[in-house]
């Protein structure tokens, strides 16, 4: 099931981060995540967050600021739901378009990207803590999606 966060869900939420991301501080990392979203979605199987999605959202377009599925997870298609979702609400609330950053080694994000209409449009230098370039990609959301 893809539902709207709620309070209850930080503590599963901290552990996907912690696995996903492996950041120097999770726990802020994550409250960035939560008070800086306009959309902030959960896949819950069993009333167990095993995924979420960030989103931001910036005058005419949005930015997914982050976005991640529990390992034991992944494969199963929980990614590709909830970025359609998010893509869906992001269109309905009348943005033309979306953007992420994405580790250019991170293949497997970036096939799913493209699949749903991203296109790489730059490069962004050392954008991550250990120094790896990022890709900047863009979806039209007044494409099908």
């Amino acid at each position: 099931m893809i539902r709207s966060y709620t309070s209850r869900d930080v503590k599963d939420m901290l552990e996907i981060e912690k696995e996903a991301f492996q950041p120097a501080n999770p726990s802020y990392d994550l409250f960035v995540y939560i008070s800086h979203s306009d959309d902030l979605l959960v896949a819950d199987i069993g009333g167990r967050v095993v995924g979420y999605i960030a989103v931001m959202d910036m005058d005419s377009s949005a930015k997914i600021i982050s976005f991640a599925v529990k390992r034991e997870f992944r494969g199963m298609g929980i990614g590709t739901i909830l970025l359609d979702k998010a893509l869906v609400r992001c269109r309905e609330r009348g943005k033309k378009s979306v953007y992420l950053e994405v580790r250019v080694s991170n293949e497997r994000a970036q096939k799913l990207y493209k699949k749903k209409g991203f296109k790489i449009i730059d490069v962004i230098p050392s954008y991550y803590r250990d120094g790896e370039d990022a890709y900047l990609m863009l979806c039209n959301t007044t494409d099908d999606l």
